[in-house]
């Protein structure tokens, strides 16, 4: 992987797909219904990324998109029924979705995209091994997505080499702590420029990524978020995951006198009180400590004492919070092992193989050239809704896709 001051930005495919269709236009009541909806559907897709490709033009040389496919979690862990809440969604065309987001794929990878796609893998396993693998190789690493849950990935090494998440919904860039004071910070180097080694003051390359995010910050009024993503972890441990059904690690059910029932679990008070004592004992809390029979029996002893447990034994606690660290921390740890391996082989395979024609990237027109979709004229242009406030907060975590003899790329 070559090095340099330019970000490998990694794109979460599934979340990009989503959130394009659901700003569309349905046709009594359903999604891709009709030969324009799709066609104008396609434009929305290659608007919105053209868009992005743009917004950081000078900050990324590398650009991968990801697809999700089934996910090994739910082979390992059938009894936690993860992302088991989640039902197929009747009001879109499968057909035709299937149809265009697999064109579009085509087009993105004949520009030099990265296509990243491992069976078993989910788009969040493969955003992680691209992160790692460039953190590893001193390459900067720009993750953009709208799943909160990535935020816990925010790192940067001992070199000083960082990755970053952005937040296109919120307009937010999740950093490790200190990203702002490094931001402002600035160095100058000395470098010999001919052959009688005068000394000439330039700035470095380090120094021109500061600028452009800098300029891509103030320019767009993104805010920075600083993660502890210790703390972060800790606390999703805790609490679970309502959106991909995922408990808390207690929790109990209470049936109304209407019938209704309901899950009570650790809330963000008590999460607090919880992490504040397990500080108090051992000093810190690090992510590492999640993997160890002693700090995981250490943290659900505190979990008793705090919840005042009674509706769980320390043991269920206990098979808890592992089960929780295997479904929502992204670690080498907890990603089974054949699929890390899958994941690396396939990262190695296409990260010297940078063909990325940015220029046929950053405007609809020149992604889908030649192409059926801007050549139909059922539909006109579309202006890109990453930055709308009106739908920044939809969620799609209830999509579930059909299963169809055509597969993503």
């Amino acid at each position: 992987m070559r090095k340099t001051h330019k970000h490998t930005f990694v794109c979460d495919g599934n979340y990009y797909l989503y959130r394009s269709l659901f700003v569309m236009p349905t046709t009594n009541g359903k999604y891709l219904s009709t030969e324009a909806d799709v066609n104008a559907f396609m434009k929305k897709l290659a608007t919105d990324f053209a868009y992005q490709i743009r917004l950081f033009d000078g900050i990324i040389d590398e650009v991968v998109w990801t697809v999700d496919s089934s996910s090994w979690r739910k082979d390992f862990f059938p009894q936690a029924e993860y992302k088991g809440n989640r039902t197929v969604n009747e009001s879109i065309d499968w057909g035709n979705f299937q149809k265009v987001t697999n064109d579009f794929i085509l087009f993105l990878h004949k520009q030099g995209v990265i296509i990243s796609k491992i069976e078993g893998a989910e788009g969040d396993d493969l955003m992680y091994g691209w992160a790692a693998y460039c953190s590893a190789n001193d390459k900067p690493t720009l993750l953009s997505t709208g799943d909160g849950d990535l935020t816990q990935m925010v790192n940067v090494n001992s070199d000083g080499v960082h990755t970053i998440v952005f937040s296109p919904a919120f307009k937010k860039l999740y950093t490790y702590q200190g990203f702002s004071e490094w931001l402002k910070s600035s160095e100058i180097v000395e470098e010999k420029v001919d052959i009688f080694n005068t000394m000439k003051i330039s700035t470095s390359r380090e120094e021109q990524s500061k600028k452009l995010l800098s300029a891509f910050l103030k320019k767009k009024q993104v805010a920075i978020i600083e993660v502890d993503t210790d703390d972060f972890i800790f606390k999703k441990v805790l609490k679970g995951d309502g959106g991909d059904n995922v408990a808390p690690a207690y929790f109990y059910t209470q049936t109304s006198a209407k019938g209704v029932t309901r899950r009570y679990g650790i809330s963000e008070k008590k999460c607090n009180v919880i992490v504040e004592e397990f500080i108090s004992i051992h000093g810190d809390v690090k992510q590492i400590y999640l993997f160890n029979d002693d700090f995981i029996d250490s943290l659900a002893t505190i979990i008793v004492k705090v919840m005042n447990a009674k509706f769980m034994t320390k043991e269920q606690i206990v098979e808890n919070l592992k089960r929780n660290v295997s479904l929502m921390v992204l670690s080498s740890s907890s990603i089974p092992p054949e699929i890390l391996d899958d994941i690396f082989k396939s990262i190695e395979s296409q990260a010297d193989h940078n063909n990325l024609n940015m220029s046929k990237l950053s405007w609809m027109n020149k992604i889908l050239e030649g192409t059926e979709y801007l050549n139909n004229s059922t539909t006109g242009s579309m202006s890109s809704s990453i930055f709308k406030k009106e739908d920044s907060t939809e969620d799609f975590s209830f999509i579930k896709k059909q299963n169809t003899k055509g597969k993503l790329f």
